[in-house]
């Protein structure tokens, strides 16, 4: 019984010949005439697709109106149907004015495919499909199968085209165009790119020019994914991401500008604020996986996905995109676009605009301009910019400098690239910001300085959001302090450039990252962590040092659980990430765990112990830091990391043994030591009062700064300290521990 449930079960599996056709611009005829066309496609499915299936045997599997899905039992069956069909088409537009011609593209394949119901599945069907989506109009494209099969048998020629790299087929296909002996069967249509839109008033007239709609319910199971499944809650805005478009040949040399136009194409949808669109730093994370339209979406919580292929040949390009509603596995949107190269960035613009029509995403004129103006038209400074970014976007020392000429390279093709000039400056100023980078001498930090202050004043008249960060980024790194009036100009420019920047872009993860570390630097670090989760949502496969502002609001916060808890999670997700280790060994180290935080420290400083560790604290300088009244806050995290430096065997007692028995060198070593445990050196309050009576104005000096650290538990050393409050170096000292020690006692 169970062997015959088993067969029972079994797909009905057979070698078929499959025709895939779908009619070109068929949102746009819907658009011209809706009624009209309709009505058009049901008589040439009757008067034309139904006859030929007939007398060739073969049998509509499935339909969409606008698309048809046709099984024959031979390859020469199929030929001859298609070749029938699309002679009869051209001599039908014949009589019709271009723009009301219904043109079909087919694909023919033979292949392997599974009945379900009267529908079929399988490879053998998605080839066809396949190569139906490379066609011209009034085209058909077949598989190698196809051509053994019916080679000879037809009174057509079979012209390669070459391997075709389609999505989510494993192998590139060999793909021909099918040719009668004589000539082609019809008119060959010539090679075009659907319009450019050079003014945005002609935008939105000419949109519906691009587009064709037709589910393909052969394809919903690779399309459709379960919102059940999504790694993160869908966002109420329509959300979207750009899956890096394929290239279509086997030449790598392509690489750096169809990566290129993905970014630009990630970076342009990112600035229309109707939709949520996710970074392209996630994106490229998946380039070149075996992952489809429906798990892509699923792993990043958004709807709907674009795809598509880019193909270079010499000085042309053909480019196929599509938009697909994984919820329902409808394909919304799709178009082929052929043209010169040099048309390849307006042609970006047309498809951003052609996406946000389709998602009913409304754009203003202010809006499509910016699209429309935001990117170099230089392929060669594109290409130079996409080498500059992929280094710099590393995040290390050496690539940082490597980038340098790339941007360099960009902005000397194109001087008005305003992106690239802005990442020249970025690059410029790491060096400033990252002291410890070992690679840089003071001269050479002074250079960088100096070339940054160059490009920077070159971007001030410019408007773009990547702008907007720069300046956000340079007011926090280099704030203005006014300490008369006890407002920090730096965070409250910061905060004003970030909200341009997220104004202009609102999609951008390092716009709001920005505005995160102006919040949190300004004393706002609730309201910056939801900032910079927010870019950690449009950004899932974040940077290692979007944690570390995670951890710093945690921090603000007095959250030390929280903040340790975000570090070592992202280092476990990022082992390298040394920039995370001092602030891990910090929080650790205040968190009580010691031996974790010493382990922290000599992984970061690759085992180096005594001075040379002693140094590397120090001189170490956060990235994460506080500005104005909250600089307490650094202090407390530069305190974490040399407690986290001390020898393992460092305790309360062993430092007040060497108070008791050291010398003066010795005994403000030990006083030093004892003010990094804070509370849990009260033990130690007998000794530190006796340092407060030492010869050496340095001596008691770290031992006021010590009592002041123990707080509340130094209450019998007030006599001591207010009996040497003065002006004296270490008479200030003593009264600044005296208002610590009261301030924590009146808390209590």
């Amino acid at each position: 019984m169970l062997s015959l449930d088993i067969m029972e079960r079994r797909p009905n599996r057979r070698l078929a010949a499959i025709l895939a056709a779908d009619v070109a611009g068929y949102s746009r005829l819907i658009g011209l005439d809706e009624e009209g066309t309709i009505a058009r496609l049901r008589r040439i499915r009757a008067e034309v697709f139904e006859p030929s299936i007939s007398r060739h045997s073969g049998r509509i599997a499935n339909t969409a109106g606008d698309s048809f899905l046709i099984e024959f039992r031979s390859a020469v069956d199929a030929v001859l149907a298609a070749t029938e069909i699309q002679a009869e088409l051209s001599q039908r537009n014949s009589d019709v004015a271009p723009d009301r011609a219904i043109a079909f593209r087919i694909g023919l394949n033979v292949g392997d495919v599974v009945t379900d119901a009267d529908d079929i599945l399988g490879d053998g069907v998605n080839v066809a499909a396949r190569l139906e989506a490379l066609a011209d109009p009034g085209r058909i494209l077949a598989s190698q199968s196809i051509v053994e099969y019916a080679r000879n048998k037809v009174p057509f020629r079979f012209e390669p085209i070459g391997p075709q790299r389609v999505k989510n087929i494993a192998e590139p296909i060999e793909a021909f165009r099918i040719e009668a002996d004589d000539g082609p069967p019809l008119p060959r249509p010539k090679p075009k790119m659907a319009p450019l839109y050079a003014k945005s008033a002609v935008v939105l007239v000419l949109l519906a020019a691009m587009g064709f709609f037709g589910a393909r319910t052969w394809e919903k199971s690779q399309f459709r994914a379960s919102e059940a499944q999504m790694a993160y809650p869908l966002p109420d805005l329509p959300s979207i991401a750009v899956l890096p478009i394929a290239n279509s040949t086997n030449d790598a040399s392509n690489k750096v500008l169809i990566d290129g136009i993905s970014e630009d194409l990630i970076t342009d949808l990112s600035r229309i604020s109707g939709l949520f669109v996710i970074a392209g730093n996630t994106s490229f994370a998946f380039q070149g996986g075996d992952i489809d339209v429906a798990g892509f979406a699923e792993k990043l919580g958004v709807r709907y996905v674009v795809d598509g292929s880019l193909r270079r040949m010499d000085e042309s390009f053909r480019v196929t995109i599509r938009l697909t509603d994984t919820l329902n596995g409808r394909l919304i949107w799709a178009e082929r676009f052929d043209g010169e190269i040099d048309d390849i960035f307006e042609l970006q613009n047309s498809i951003v605009l052609a996406i946000a029509q389709e998602l009913g995403v409304p754009l203003d004129g202010q809006g499509s301009l910016a699209i429309e103006g935001a990117k170099t038209e230089t392929i060669g400074a594109r290409e130079a910019f996409q080498r500059g970014w992929e280094l710099y976007s590393r995040f290390n020392e050496e690539d940082n400098l490597a980038s340098i000429p790339h941007f360099e390279r960009a902005v000397a093709l194109d001087p008005g690239y305003g992106r690239a000039r802005a990442m020249l400056a970025l690059a410029h100023l790491r060096p400033h910001i990252f002291h410890h980078w070992t690679g840089f001498t003071d001269a050479d930090e002074q250079m960088h300085i100096g070339l940054f202050y160059r490009y920077y004043r070159e971007l001030a008249q410019q408007d773009s959001p990547l702008i907007h960060v720069v300046r956000a980024v340079v007011s926090l790194n280099l704030p203005d302090w006014d300490s008369a009036t006890g407002v920090s100009r730096g965070t409250s420019e910061a905060r004003q450039a970030a909200a341009k920047a997220i104004a202009l872009q609102p999609s951008d993860p390092e716009a709001h990252l920005t505005m995160g570390w102006a919040l949190i630097a300004g004393g706002e670090p609730e309201e910056g962590l939801a900032f910079v989760q927010a870019a950690m949502r449009l950004d899932p496969a974040y940077p290692s040092h979007y944690a570390l502002f995670e951890g710093a609001a945690h921090f603000a916060m007095n959250d030390l659980p929280g903040a340790e808890a975000v570090i070592l999670q992202e280092l476990s997700r990022s082992p390298q990430a040394t920039e995370l280790m001092p602030f891990a060994a910090s929080v650790l180290a205040l968190n009580g765990d010691r031996r974790a935080a010493r382990a922290m420290t000599d992984k970061w400083q690759q085992g180096q112990h005594g001075g040379a560790l002693e140094d590397a604290v120090r001189d170490y300088f956060f990235i994460v830091r506080w500005i104005g009244a909250y600089q307490h806050l650094n202090d407390r995290l530069k305190k974490g990391l040399r407690l986290a430096a001390l020898p393992p065997g460092t305790t309360v007692a062993s430092l007040r043994a060497a108070v008791t028995r050291g010398d003066a060198k010795e005994q403000r070593a030990a006083a030093q030591s004892l003010a990094l445990f804070g509370a849990q050196a009260a033990d130690a309050v007998p000794e530190l009062i006796l340092l407060l009576g030492s010869p050496s104005v340095f001596v008691r000096k770290e031992a006021a700064i010590a009592l002041g650290e123990i707080g509340e538990g130094a209450a019998s050393a007030l006599p001591a300290l207010e009996a040497m409050a003065d002006t004296s170096l270490s008479g200030s000292y003593a009264a600044r521990a005296i208002q610590k020690i009261t301030a924590i006692a009146a808390q209590q």
